[in-house]
């Protein structure tokens, strides 16, 4: 999925994407009284795969409901970050193409990575992710 198309979506959903100066993570999604909110470090901006799968996983939380307070316990957060990541290897590394790619020889993650454009920490979540689902 491009880019922009991740931008359409928060847009058509009515979530508000603003850049600011964060300090801890690249990015946090939170919903107030219903709508959607994704902040994203200034810092992304230019940098294409990081920003693409930042916000792909702060839609993520946003699709799926996968919103968290700041106090909530360990399992929460884990069980809130598996869906939210889910949902952004679902868009930016589709199980069909992964597939296609691997046929034609492509194995180096790497070379993956800018295939679909993400990071190699991403795709090689996203490889880790569809072994743990596919193969279960």
């Amino acid at each position: 999925m491009e880019t922009n198309k991740l931008y359409n979506i928060a847009e058509n959903e009515g979530i508000t994407v603003d850049f600011i100066t964060l300090c801890e993570n690249p990015a946090f999604s939170l919903e107030i009284g219903g709508k959607g909110f994704i902040a994203m470090d200034k810092a992304l901006v230019g940098s294409n795969k990081a920003e693409r799968v930042a916000l792909a996983h702060e839609l993520g939380h946003l699709a799926t409901g996968a919103t968290y307070a700041p106090d909530a316990d360990g399992e929460t957060v884990k069980k809130q970050e598996r869906a939210a990541h889910r949902w952004a290897v679902n868009a930016l590394v589709p199980y069909a193409e992964l597939l296609k790619a691997l046929a034609a020889g492509e194995e180096d993650v790497g070379i993956l990575a800018e295939r679909f454009s993400v990071t190699e920490d991403f795709m090689q979540r996203a490889i880790k992710h569809y072994l743990e689902t596919k193969t279960a």
